[in-house]
């Protein structure tokens, strides 16, 4: 792919360009945004923008033999909150005007370069621009290991200067020094002062003089130190350039051989899963005997079904799996765009009597008949979101009837003076892969962290491990999985409350639970978990993770005077919560196992039928029997509900509405309060196929 790489003259902007030649694209132009030459300054207070060092980027074009565009910082850090939208005078404008003249000139163009490691203002921001453009963002140094990436950066020829100081520890003195000579002191002010290795808190900007991709090197003749500010303990100085001239160099000094493109496979929890489940290759599974249902026993079912109380939970809400055809099974769609949009418009009618909006909701689940309708559902579903889709899983399933797509989902309704936290990275790295559809890695609040369904895409490439294998799909996935949730400061193997293992064939079942066993490494740590084989996955991945992680309690963002009573009063209930702890398991009838966490402020609760020959009728009477007991032990009762999610076996050859009258008949011999019930008929289900039936239960 062709790039056009966004430098400031730094470290950073440089060894990104080499990762992106290492990784088989091409630089084609170069763009820098300078101080406006009216202001005299040599360095600006930009949130987004390195500019100490700007009066010896022209020099770059001549180095690399490319292009260079250039423009003024017209704007101001207008809009600085995590988000961004097109906002007049901001300086993230400036960014896109440079670019689309870039692209004015360069039309082959399709991505960009940029050296963010850290800093969420500005990935934000070139992400928005980039989307704007058509155009992809590198970004392959985000969030790298910043003690083993500034030693990879020296290592690898990256020859940058010190010519910006601002933290307790550095000195004029260390103005004009290399990363490389600076390393053992940086690691050393680290462990002192906390300071970051590669600069991400403002410690220190340098100047790059020379790196592989340079065909001349920058010489630095003369220099002047400015002193910005004397402050007795972190002493703020930079260097201004008097005179630099040009150096050729040898071919042999342009090798970047050195550049480390980063191993996946290096994650700490490779070879135990991979070996796991090697060892368990040869696994079989048990297929359930499907029990003959008579229709004239469904038949008593399927009147007068149950009308669920939407609002109980407020501000948590549940929406139950939604079709085209909820309201007219006689409804034609010519397309699947056609039904997919009459499809969210059923959900969007859903959302907006309860007094929600798309911004509201946590997480969807997304089924589908035909995973090769993927693009085409996401072209329409992604016109519904804003700026931050909600987190998602897109699987397949064997939907009944004329429905090729069902969405089931949660929303909690946004108060505003507490926090919510989305995570939306678009940009390619080693990281984690980039969203290939409209949604988002994640958002945490209320006490809740909900996570998108990961595959085992290799983040930097977008593709799956090659030769397929279950093994590597499953430890990659996992990887990725851990680096989304770690950025959370959440830890995936103690947090999750609930976790959805999707495999794409039903002789995978067993192998999941043998990876997932090992990554956590401790059974009775196993939080609980459905293991369900469903038709296909996206891009023909053999195994998905979908987590709830319990977060920490909800806080007030601040403490003015605006915050409502409302809000206050929703905060310390969800603060007042104290349930028993778990993971644990819940023996109630034989014919059922259930498995259940506790915490502050989520319960939730997994229902497996053990029972492989019964009768539908009794499978889901120990179904819902298992549920009453397991919510007893948990401290709980049916009006907690949030939702019940239900995967069926398809080989019963029942409706989702058939199998969800049966199931509210049951529970009403149990109580009046009918959660919200999803019904999702799937190939298999369990850790060896043998259940007909299970449920997840998230419980407030």
């Amino acid at each position: 792919m062709k790039v056009v790489a966004l430098v400031s003259g730094g470290k950073d902007s440089c060894y990104n360009m080499m990762q992106c030649v290492a990784n088989g694209h091409e630089i084609v132009a170069l763009a820098n945004l300078k101080p406006p030459s009216q202001s005299g300054k040599d360095e600006l207070d930009s949130f987004m923008y390195q500019t100490v060092g700007h009066d010896a980027i022209h020099l770059y074009s001549e180095c690399m033999d490319l292009p260079l565009y250039r423009r003024e910082i017209i704007g101001e850090s207008v809009l600085q909150g995590s988000d961004y939208v097109v906002t007049a005078n901001d300086e993230t404008e400036d960014l896109y005007v440079l670019l689309k003249e870039v692209l004015k000139n360069h039309p082959d163009i399709q991505g960009v370069s940029v050296g963010a490691i850290l800093s969420n203002y500005q990935r934000v921001r070139v992400e928005h621009v980039c989307n704007r453009l058509g155009l992809t963002s590198f970004a392959y140094l985000w969030r790298r290991e910043q003690k083993e990436l500034l030693f990879e950066m020296a290592n690898a020829g990256v020859n940058a200067i010190l010519i910006k100081i601002a933290a307790i520890g550095l000195k004029p003195i260390h103005l004009g020094k290399s990363i490389g000579q600076m390393y053992p002191f940086l690691c050393q002010m680290n462990e002192l002062y906390d300071l970051h290795i590669c600069g991400e808190g403002g410690e220190y900007e340098t100047f790059t003089v020379d790196c592989p991709l340079f065909k001349k090197r920058i010489v630095i003749e003369e220099t002047e130190t400015v002193i910005h500010s004397d402050d007795a303990f972190a002493q703020v100085a930079y260097l201004k350039f008097k005179k630099c001239s040009l150096e050729e160099k040898t071919q042999d000094e342009m090798d970047i051989s050195q550049v480390v493109i980063q191993d996946w496979k290096k994650c700490d929890s490779y070879d135990k899963i991979t070996f796991a489940v090697n060892e368990h290759k040869e696994s079989s599974i048990i297929q359930p005997e499907i029990p003959h249902i008579i229709p004239s026993t469904l038949q008593k079912h399927l009147e007068n079904p149950y009308v669920t109380d939407l609002n109980r939970h407020a501000p948590f809400y549940a929406i139950d799996g939604t079709t085209a055809f909820d309201n007219n099974t006689t409804k034609r769609f010519e397309t699947i765009e056609d039904e997919t949009l009459a499809c969210m418009l059923a959900v969007r009618e859903k959302l907006h009597k309860l007094d929600l909006d798309w911004k509201d909701v946590v997480t969807v689940n997304v089924f589908v008949t035909d995973m090769n309708d993927f693009g085409q559902i996401n072209a329409i579903y992604k016109k519904f979101f804003n700026i931050n889709p909600a987190p998602r899983a897109l699987v397949g399933a064997n939907l009944k009837g004329p429905s090729r797509l069902q969405i089931d989902l949660v929303a909690i309704k946004a108060l505003d003076h507490v926090k919510r936290d989305t995570m939306h990275v678009q940009g390619i790295s080693y990281w984690a892969p980039a969203n290939i559809g409209p949604y988002s890695q994640s958002v945490v609040t209320q006490g809740h962290a909900f996570i998108a369904g990961q595959i085992g895409l290799v983040p930097n490439k977008l593709d799956l491990p090659s030769p397929k294998s279950f093994a590597e799909e499953a430890a990659l996935s996992l990887r990725n999985l851990e680096n989304i949730v770690s950025v959370l400061d959440l830890d995936l193997r103690k947090d999750t409350a609930v976790c959805c293992c999707y495999v794409s064939d039903p002789s995978y079942l067993p192998l999941a639970q043998v990876a997932w066993k090992a990554y956590i490494d401790e059974d009775e740590q196993i939080p609980p978990t459905l293991y369900i084989a469903v038709p296909s996955l996206p891009r023909g991945a053999m195994v998905e993770w979908q987590v709830i992680l319990n977060a920490p309690l909800p806080i007030p963002i601040d403490d003015d005077d605006d915050t409502t009573d409302e809000d206050e009063e929703t905060v310390k209930k969800l603060a007042l919560l104290k349930v028993k702890e778990g993971p644990f398991d819940i023996i109630s009838v034989p014919e059922a196992y259930s498995r259940a966490l506790s915490k502050n402020n989520l319960t939730i609760i997994v229902v497996q039928s053990s029972d492989t020959t019964a009768d539908l009728n009794v499978t889901i009477s120990h179904i819902v029997e298992s549920i009453s007991e397991s919510l007893s032990q948990c401290r709980k009762n049916w009006e907690q509900i949030l939702s019940l999610r239900v995967f069926y076996c398809d080989k019963l050859d029942v409706t989702n509405q058939v199998c969800t009258n049966m199931l509210q008949s049951e529970i009403l011999k149990q109580t009046e309060s009918i959660p919200v019930i999803t019904c999702i008929p799937v190939d298999a289900l369990g850790p060896n196929g043998s259940s007909l039936m299970a449920c997840t239960l998230h419980i407030l």
